[in-house]
């Protein structure tokens, strides 16, 4: 990309720059890298204007590495409730505890910014070594943050440089048997040979988020209108090509089973979606199943103790590429929760949870839709 167009660039983005909480007014002033790390982490595959009130919040409750570090598991999934794809938060917290310990060991294998406090690595190596930290995110933490000249790809940058260059494949795909993106690559690392990239950057992710957008995009604010292929021979619908999305169809069913002293039962382990938190039991299953008490209820429950059982609605919830319908099964049980957490056919974790704090303890939105049906 040309001096012309990176100064174009600059302008455009001075001028047009929303102002975001991660966002310092100040668009040459250095960033705390934990902010900038959270805040680009929450935004992979996520909305800004969804990201903006969830960053705030998280801010409040876990301003740096130390205070996140020392929260547990359950409390930072309540935090990030509602943006979904969990790994993303588990990530978040391991490698918090990863930098904060290694401070506290005194390890230099990580060279931080401050010796006074745990921040994030100041090298692409070291950041892409962390759990849940890939090449964008390093990219964006040194770029953004320490003002490195380091290159960033996102799906808003695979946009642009697709429509401005007119490449008619994906970082996905294969160009004569090697995989397309280090083409891409080498566009966003002319874009970093600058001083500014730190701002190139950011204003190609601003870029592709108002203005080359998906659908209809917006050619007559582009800083690029004089130079971008598919504009200028008016062919932006054509690029990107469409990725091909495969959908899988699942139905299954949900079971919400409460105590006589109405305590939900949660389950840490052994199911098809959210196998690494507390969830409520669910199976694949076929539409209009046979009624009466599934199988899978008594590896949690004694069915000689259930004394009501009820099918209370269907939710619809997509996962990934999952596209899910479930009934959702009500089964009271005329036993008191035990004291102890345990069941002795499943080697899964299980919890009962009281249910006006049920609301609270599930932190993911399949469980709370089938609660909500209560």
């Amino acid at each position: 990309m040309d001096k012309t167009s990176l100064k174009h660039l600059r302008e455009w983005f001075k001028k047009n720059a929303a102002n975001l909480p991660w966002r310092p007014a100040d668009l040459d002033a250095p960033r705390d890298p934990y902010a900038v790390w959270i805040s680009e982490t929450m935004l992979q595959q996520t909305q800004v204007s969804t990201v903006r009130e969830y960053f705030i919040r998280w801010m409040e409750r876990f301003p740096d590495v130390e205070a996140l570090a020392a929260a547990e598991e359950s409390e930072v999934f309540r935090y990030w409730q509602g943006l979904g794809y969990y790994s993303r938060a588990r990530n978040i917290l391991k490698t918090t505890k990863i930098i904060n310990q290694r401070k506290m060991d005194g390890s230099r294998r990580l060279r931080l910014q401050d010796d006074n406090k745990a921040t994030m690595p100041t090298t692409r190596m070291e950041l892409e070594a962390l759990p849940g930290i890939g090449a964008y995110t390093a990219g964006a933490i040194l770029s953004l943050a320490y003002h490195q000249q380091e290159a960033i790809l996102d799906g808003n940058l695979v946009r642009i440089f697709s429509r401005l260059y007119a490449l008619d494949f994906l970082p996905t795909d294969k160009r004569d048997g090697k995989s397309a993106s280090e083409i891409y690559w080498n566009y966003a690392r002319e874009v970093a040979e600058s001083p500014k990239a730190y701002m190139h950057n950011e204003a190609l992710m601003e870029l592709g988020r108002t203005v080359c957008k998906i659908k209809n995009p917006d050619c007559a604010s582009c800083p690029f209108q004089k130079v971008c292929r598919a504009a200028l021979e008016n062919r932006t619908a054509e690029f990107p090509p469409a990725k091909t999305h495969i959908q899988k169809d699942w139905h299954g069913t949900i079971l919400v089973i409460e105590s006589a002293d109405h305590k939900i039962l949660a389950v840490h382990g052994g199911q098809k979606f959210f196998k690494n938190q507390f969830t409520l039991p669910h199976f694949e299953s076929p539409r209009n199943a046979t009624a009466g008490i599934p199988a899978q209820a008594e590896v949690y429950i004694n069915a000689d103790h259930v004394s009501a059982i009820e099918n209370i609605g269907q939710i619809k919830h997509n996962i990934t590429v999952h596209k899910i319908e479930c009934d959702v099964l009500h089964i009271q049980i005329s036993s008191k929760a035990p004291v102890r957490n345990h069941s002795a056919k499943t080697a899964h974790e299980i919890q009962w949870v009281k249910r006006e704090e049920a609301q609270e303890f599930f932190a993911n939105s399949f469980c709370l839709k089938a609660l909500a049906l209560l």
